[in-house]
């Protein structure tokens, strides 16, 4: 069975054993119970299991944070991995970005006795905690898209969020040759992938008369908030922006919806990361003029092999990851410090976008 499950106070929470409350994974469809947020409400997605290979045994589970479309590209790297080792796998996210529910998800995983989980955590230090007590019970622990570097997570694979970042301010300094205001936005800066990006785009434009008017305004990943940040940001500093950053996947969007409203893309630059369907569409219809864009496919493809591998190495990380270099270094993927897999981004802009459009819809992927 692939599930997928989207958990969170008054939308849903999976029962969470006997911490709180419980419920049968087994059952279809829609699942209601009573915990201390009184709803939930459990969304099944059924796909047949794959004739062969055959996996290594036990369910390995990526535990996202929150809903978004940036996930949905993740999500077809888990069937693919699926149908290519016969491994068993799903994945599972909190219907609203808090961290108490991604928690929950954790310890519900852990209940299960899964055999190995990948997290993008919302709260990096805070949940450390949870980390350290999953790795505890004898259930290996990676960290993807954002990293939990305080935990004893056993890696982080995903994109070097730093050298991200100055990237996407290198590619600004660019379209700001005489200098440039902005206002950042993001979902929340206590994310290690929030943090991380915008000091290292800081960092690029510091010596280029380029500044953040204040620090990123922050929406919880709340979309509509996301454009009312926009809205606000414009309204309190009008004329003196000359450009807006998006750090968040549906940044983006938002950003480019408020501009169009305020009539305002003449007069702004867009920076942004990853591509939503809107952005894909944005920038190729010229609204957005940087795209910074990482690998979520290969975020679920890879996160699946590699606690596999971590399993059959009984926890060895060294060897874990020496077994998928091979693979890695095909991918063009880097390995730091060990236990660090960067995944690495693609720079998009106006110029190239057409060209990364067609090759994004070859592969059958509507996102990145």
């Amino acid at each position: 069975m692939n599930k997928r499950t989207f958990i969170g106070g008054g939308l849903a929470l999976i029962g969470l054993t006997s911490l709180l409350y419980g419920c049968d994974p087994n059952k279809k469809g829609e699942q209601k119970t009573e915990g201390t947020d009184k709803t939930a409400e459990t969304k099944t997605e059924q796909t047949p299991k794959p004739t062969a290979p055959t996996g290594d045994g036990g369910k390995y589970r990526i535990i996202t944070n929150g809903i978004s479309p940036f996930w949905d590209a993740m999500g077809k790297g888990v069937d693919a991995v699926k149908t290519e080792t016969g491994l068993d796998a799903d994945w599972q996210a909190p219907s609203k970005s808090e961290h108490n529910l991604q928690v929950a998800l954790i310890k519900d995983a852990a209940a299960q006795q899964v055999a190995g989980i990948a997290v993008s955590p919302i709260e990096s230090e805070a949940l450390a905690m949870v980390i350290d007590e999953t790795m505890k019970s004898g259930i290996p622990v990676i960290t993807f898209d954002s990293d939990a570097p305080k935990s004893k997570r056993l890696a982080y694979l995903g994109t070097n969020n730093y050298d991200a970042g100055r990237m996407a301010g290198e590619a600004a300094a660019k379209l700001f040759p005489n200098g440039g205001k902005l206002v950042a936005f993001v979902g929340n800066m206590g994310a290690q992938n929030a943090r991380d990006r915008y000091q290292g785009f800081a960092d690029a434009v510091k010596d280029k008369k380029i500044e953040f008017l204040q620090t990123p305004f922050e929406d919880n990943k709340d979309k509509q908030r996301a454009i009312s940040n926009v809205n606000d940001a414009i309204t309190k500093y009008g004329d003196k922006i000359n450009g807006f950053v998006g750090l968040y996947s549906y940044n983006g969007p938002a950003i480019v919806t408020a501009v169009k409203q305020a009539n305002l893309r003449s007069k702004v630059k867009v920076v942004c990361f990853d591509g939503e369907p809107a952005t894909l569409q944005n920038i190729g219809e010229g609204n957005v003029d940087v795209m910074i864009v990482q690998k979520p496919f290969e975020f679920g493809r890879l996160s699946i092999k590699l606690l596999s591998e971590i399993k059959k190495a009984n926890g060895d990380i060294k060897k874990a990851i020496e077994a998928l270099k091979p693979e890695l270094d095909k991918l063009g993927m880097k390995v730091k410090d060990g236990n660090i897999i960067d995944t690495g981004v693609t720079i998009v802009t106006p110029e190239n976008a057409k060209a990364f459009l067609e090759d994004l819809k070859k592969k059958g992927q509507t996102s990145t």
